[in-house]
C-alpha cells in the first residue's frame, strides 16, 4: 500500500467512524505507528482530518443549515459585509452573485445604491427575486439548471454549460467555512462546482464570510485562500486570523471595531 492509498484509507475510516486510533490502524495495516502518525499529521495540515492525541477525528466541520434560518442569522454583520462589497462595483460592471444569504444582502445593497447599468449574473432565485423590480437599467442573467428548492439555487451540467460563455468584472461568493489549511469550503457539491467555474470567469474574486465562518470547514473545497482576491468579513473577525490570511496575499476587509 503506497502513501496515497494509505492516506485515502485513513480518510475513509475517519469519515466512517468519526474518530480512529493510531494503534488500531497500525495493527490493521501492519504499518508502524510513526508512519501512521506522519500520515495523520499531513492530512491535518491539509484540513482533511484533525489530529488528536493517539489518533485522528473529523475536522471542525459545520453542517449546512436551511436558508430560511441562515438569512435571519448575523443580519447586521451581513449588511456590513454588503456595504463594503458594493464598493467594488462600478456603473456598467458585470457582477456575479453566488447563492446564499450574504449574496442576497449584496443584492439588497445594490438596490439601495445609485449603481446603474449593471449586468447581474446569478445562480440564486433569492437574488433574482430581490432584483426583479430594480429598474436602474439593470440586466439580470439567471444561469438556470437543476433547482435545489431548499437553497433557491441551481447547479448541474446545464448551469456549468451556461457559464462557459459568460465572463464578469467581479464575482461575490458565499462559503460554509474559511480555514487557512482547507481553504474556502462549502456544503453542496453541485453548487461548489458552479462557484469554481465562475471564479475562473471573474476578473476579481471576492468571498463573503461573516466571522462565524472562520476556522471551520464545510465538506467540499471551493478554492485555496490564495486564489481569491478579497475576503470581506465583519468587525468581529479575529485579528490574528485576518493577518494570517493577508500573509497569503489575500486582502481582508472588515468593519470598524465597536
Amino acid at each position: 500500500m503506497d502513501i496515497g492509498q494509505r492516506q485515502k484509507w485513513i480518510i475513509d475510516q475517519v469519515n466512517k467512524l468519526e474518530t480512529i486510533k493510531i494503534s488500531d490502524i497500525s495493527k490493521k495495516l501492519n504499518i508502524s505507528r510513526e508512519t501512521i502518525r506522519k500520515d495523520i499529521y499531513t492530512l491535518d495540515q491539509q484540513g482533511i482530518v484533525r489530529a488528536i492525541r493517539g489518533g485522528a477525528t473529523l475536522p471542525n466541520r459545520v453542517k449546512e443549515t436551511k436558508y430560511g434560518k441562515r438569512k435571519e442569522e448575523f443580519i447586521t454583520e451581513k449588511q456590513e459585509i454588503a456595504r463594503n462589497a458594493i464598493r467594488f462595483i462600478h456603473n456598467g460592471d458585470s457582477v456575479f452573485l453566488d447563492y446564499g444569504s450574504s449574496a442576497v444582502q449584496v443584492a439588497e445593497a445594490i438596490k439601495k445604491s445609485n449603481l446603474r447599468e449593471l449586468t447581474v449574473i446569478t445562480s440564486s432565485t433569492n437574488v433574482l427575486k430581490c432584483l426583479e423590480f430594480y429598474n436602474n437599467n439593470i440586466q439580470i442573467i439567471f444561469l438556470g439548471g437543476s433547482f435545489r428548492q431548499s437553497e433557491g439555487s441551481v447547479s448541474g451540467p446545464l448551469t456549468l454549460n451556461n457559464i462557459s460563455s459568460i465572463y464578469c468584472d467581479v464575482g461575490f461568493f458565499g462559503c460554509g467555512g474559511v480555514d487557512l489549511n482547507a481553504g474556502i469550503t462549502n456544503h453542496y457539491f453541485g453548487e461548489v462546482e458552479v462557484s469554481k467555474k465562475m471564479m475562473e470567469h471573474c476578473k476579481v474574486k471576492i468571498v463573503l464570510a461573516d466571522h462565524s465562518k472562520f476556522k471551520k470547514n464545510a465538506l467540499y473545497k471551493t478554492s485555496d485562500i490564495s486564489n481569491v482576491d478579497v475576503i470581506i468579513s465583519d468587525c468581529h473577525i479575529d485579528d490574528d486570523i485576518a493577518n494570517r490570511i493577508r500573509l497569503a496575499d489575500t486582502t481582508v476587509i472588515s468593519g470598524d471595531k465597536h
